[in-house]
């Protein structure tokens, strides 16, 4: 097998796969604003372990080769692979209350796209094994499930922290296409590395999100608005004068785009979770009851 051709293919077949079942479950379910809420929450859980297993433990390595840096290539598979397609997986197995058989099939699934990735060489294990993929991954599913019914019964844990990782998602989403495209870099050191990079900027965007999340929850108007934003300011100041971001990340469109997509985005989502995902829930139920025919 020549190992200098590009592998990013199969990730690209594996998106389309995906992103179809996503596609029919929305077409097909009515609660698409709790799906979607359920979706975002999951892809957050899975940014966060991602971000210690992979960022700080090194479990495995991706090799895409779809950019130049190595560091970039293992980051784009790794959450292509995490944070991408088990989640569409997981939305779909939820809205359709696939049982632990169907489960099972699609964890045996990942596992086997797993073994093939390490057979092409898109895919190193440095530590990790595929019997962990296999099971940990009905583990998320089955979180999925309880999740979107916490949702469902309106606990309100789960809107706050639905809340804040849907705030999260969009951010990270932000920080690392900007990254991509070389505008800053994080890191402690002289020299900002971009392994380096990629375990400091989450953290940037945990503090944004968690501080966006708490403000906006408890006011979403204007005032809670310029409230998110002051604090988004302090921020940038902060990681500018102790050095952890290089000087042109002070870029002022770019960033004020950043933090106002965000914060817009918390309003936004605000609104879904806390106003309009019950009411869909109502309609949900009603249609429920009529389809039973009680």
């Amino acid at each position: 097998m020549n190992r200098n051709k590009k592998h990013y293919l199969p990730f690209f077949v594996l998106l389309f796969i995906h992103s179809s079942l996503l596609i029919y479950t929305f077409y097909k379910r009515k609660d698409r604003k709790l799906l979607f809420i359920t979706l975002l929450s999951g892809m957050g859980l899975c940014f966060i372990f991602e971000y210690f297993i992979l960022s700080h433990f090194k479990a495995y390595r991706y090799k895409p080769k779809l950019f130049k840096n190595r560091d970039l290539d293992n980051f784009f598979g790794a959450i292509m692979s995490q944070a991408v397609f088990v989640p569409f997986t997981a939305i779909f197995l939820t809205a359709f209350k696939v049982g632990w058989k169907g489960k099972l099939l699609f964890a045996m699934f990942f596992g086997l796209v797993e073994k093939l990735f390490l057979f092409m060489g898109i895919h190193k294990n440095n530590w990790w094994k595929t019997r962990y993929t296999v099971t940990l991954i009905p583990i998320f599913f089955y979180i999925n499930d309880f999740w979107y019914q916490q949702l469902r019964f309106g606990t309100p844990i789960f809107h706050f922290s639905s809340l804040f990782l849907g705030v999260l998602v969009n951010g990270l989403n932000l920080m690392y296409s900007l990254s991509i495209f070389r505008k800053f870099r994080f890191g402690l050191e002289k020299w900002h590395s971009w392994e380096e990079h990629f375990k400091i900027a989450p953290i940037y965007s945990f503090i944004l999100s968690a501080a966006t999340t708490l403000i906006i929850k408890d006011n979403s108007g204007w005032k809670g608005i310029f409230r998110s934003f002051g604090f988004t300011q302090i921020m940038d100041m902060l990681v500018l004068k102790t050095g952890i971001a290089k000087q042109n990340f002070r870029h002022f469109v770019i960033n004020n785009a950043i933090h106002f997509s965000m914060i817009f985005w918390a309003v936004l989502l605000k609104r879904w979770i806390y106003n309009d995902v019950p009411k869909e829930n109502e309609k949900a139920t009603i249609e429920e009851i009529k389809r039973a025919g009680i």
